[in-house]
């Protein structure tokens, strides 16, 4: 399905700290930080305004670090993103990767102690 989403011209967020990243996203988004990303709270708020819910699919078409993607998967939204630089790519792809092996982080967590 493809929908054209519109919404008021109002800015989604007018607080002076809308660039900020709001301590509960830390966890995710700044392990990694990429001056041209956006905060995931914006994400959210667009994500709200739009109404968009589990039917939907989010394309975002130059993911970077995947704030986006991170942001749909959290909240059980399909999503999609694109990225053709390397290290963005990397950067993405590992944070949406939640499906990590305990054995194998203990054996890498040895190595690293030792």
């Amino acid at each position: 399905m493809l929908a054209v989403l519109q919404s008021s011209s109002r800015s989604p967020v007018s607080r002076g700290d809308s660039n900020r990243l709001e301590s509960g996203d830390r966890a995710a988004h700044d392990w990694y930080r990429f001056v041209l990303s956006f905060p995931p709270h914006l994400v959210r708020e667009y994500i709200n305004r739009f109404e968009l819910g589990a039917n939907a699919c989010v394309l975002d078409p130059f993911c970077g670090t995947g704030t986006t993607i991170v942001e749909c998967k959290k909240i059980g939204i399909a999503s999609v993103g694109v990225e053709a630089h390397p290290m963005s790519h990397f950067a993405s792809a590992t944070k949406i990767d939640w499906s990590p092996d305990p054995d194998k982080l203990e054996t890498i967590a040895a190595a690293l102690a030792e």
